[in-house]
């Protein structure tokens, strides 16, 4: 695949702030934690954090289906007590994202103990 450099260069510039945007939209949970503010329980920190990492999960898949040439996935929204489903994604994806999200769980259950 040949690469247009101008598309290129406009891709480096805006997943750069965007990138960033997310890193520090991430970041500024952390404080939260932290705080005599917020109660929350560990159900609610796992279920946040499957739902990042899902959607970050389904974004790269989105990005790797591009390169390949497949089928544009779904988006949806985060919101506490509601199943994730996505339709429009492969059973590996799906997979993954469920492995991932148990990975994810297992750290927060480490840093919880």
């Amino acid at each position: 695949m040949e690469i247009n450099e101008q598309k290129r260069q406009k891709f480096m510039e805006n997943a750069s702030k965007r990138v960033n945007n997310v890193m520090h939209n991430i970041q500024i949970l952390e404080p939260m934690a932290r705080s005599n503010t917020y109660d929350f329980t560990k159900a609610d920190v796992e279920e946040m954090f499957a739902a990042m990492q899902e959607t970050l999960d389904n974004t790269k898949a989105e990005f790797i289906r591009k390169l390949e040439g497949s089928a544009k996935s779904e988006r949806k929204a985060f919101s506490f007590g509601q199943a994730s489903v996505t339709n429009a994604i492969d059973n590996t994806t799906v997979a993954s994202a469920v492995n991932t999200a148990e990975e994810v769980t297992e750290e927060v259950n480490n840093i919880a103990d």
